[in-house]
């Protein structure tokens, strides 16, 4: 019997983005990687914040999803502009070969649990080829790090306290510091949140056919001393398949967006886990678009039915095309 393909999701909308969002000092950013949104879900026009991974910064855009637009918005500075200027909770993963442009976030994914907005550095390093030829990892101490600032863009601040208990917790010690270009090492592409905790999904390692949550209070990470109270998860997402990012519903289930955790050849799809009952429900696979890898998620609609079924809206950003390639999605959630 041949295999069941379901069907994929088409996009309803693609977003015109008014402005640039801006990668480096000039740039046009082509990675971006996550984008949140403090307002209200009823809300048609939001103010959000979005991520890439090769800045110092965030910025804000502004979705209207009447007009269909997404417009970017002043930038918000993550770290400091001089790396012997940055201080944050917690320790550092020793430094090795330091490679180019290693002082970056990473940033991978955002998030906001009130009254902050939390992003995420990849806690990932990254090979890269010497002058000499020779391969070497770069460590990025910097991709280390998880930042939180106000839902004005003020007052960044920095913790060292998820490396430091990645460094050490069974499920991700023995990937910790290795490459995730080798299927082994340890790489955050996905953020959310949820009554006082964060949820940090990972791309790799894949273990035994699943994918890994970790889930740690919020405000702990920026308390030294604090009880992180990790817990983790196990989510099988299909062969291959590691999560890109995350996005919580208003009934405390998680959106899933899963894609491949290296160079497997699993597509992108979406997934519905209910982290009560460690359940796990695929709703389908997005059309691909070549070129395209989709990083970044956010719920942009959400209306409820009276049999306990919804609708949502989703809006994907990708990685690679100039300013993200923003499209909105619809899909049915079925009850819990």
């Amino acid at each position: 019997m041949p295999r069941r393909v379901d069907p994929p999701f088409i996009a309803t909308r693609e977003l015109a983005v008014i402005g640039e969002f801006r990668s480096g000092e000039t740039a046009v950013a082509t990675d971006l990687s996550g984008i949140a949104s403090a307002a209200p879900l009823n809300r048609r026009r939001r103010k959000c914040l979005v991520i890439d991974n090769e800045g110092l910064f965030a910025q804000f855009a502004t979705l209207d999803l009447d007009a269909a637009t997404l417009t970017t918005g002043a930038v918000v500075p993550l770290l400091p502009t001089d790396r012997d200027a940055l201080e944050a909770v917690g320790n550092a993963p020793d430094d090795g070969d330091p490679g180019p442009d290693r002082y970056i976030l990473d940033g991978e994914g955002v998030a906001w649990l009130d009254p902050h907005y939390y992003v995420t550095g990849s806690h990932s390093i990254h090979d890269w080829v010497a002058p000499e030829g020779k391969k070497r990892a770069d460590y990025r101490r910097s991709a280390h790090l998880v930042a939180r600032i106000s839902r004005d863009g003020r007052r960044p601040e920095l913790s060292f306290r998820l490396n430091e208990l990645l460094a050490h917790r069974k499920s991700f010690a023995p990937y910790f510091l290795k490459s995730p270009n080798k299927r082994d090492g340890l790489n955050i592409e996905g953020l959310a949140a949820w009554r006082r905790r964060l949820y940090f999904g990972f791309r790799s390692p894949v273990i035994d056919g699943k994918a890994l949550l970790l889930s740690v209070r919020a405000a702990a990470l920026f308390t030294p001393g604090a009880d992180l109270a990790p817990r983790t998860l196990r989510v099988p997402l299909g062969r291959g398949a590691g999560i890109r990012d995350l996005a919580m519903l208003p009934d405390g289930r998680l959106l899933i967006l899963s894609g491949p955790a290296s160079d497997a050849t699993a597509g992108f799809a979406i997934h519905l886990f209910d982290r009560k009952r460690e359940t796990v429900r695929r709703l389908g696979r997005l059309a691909p678009i070549e070129g395209d890898k989709v990083e970044g998620l956010l719920l942009a609609g959400y209306a409820s039915a009276a049999n306990g079924s919804a609708s949502a809206e989703l809006l994907v950003l990708a990685d690679h095309p100039a300013n993200g390639h923003p499209r909105l999605f619809t899909l049915d959630i079925p009850p819990a």
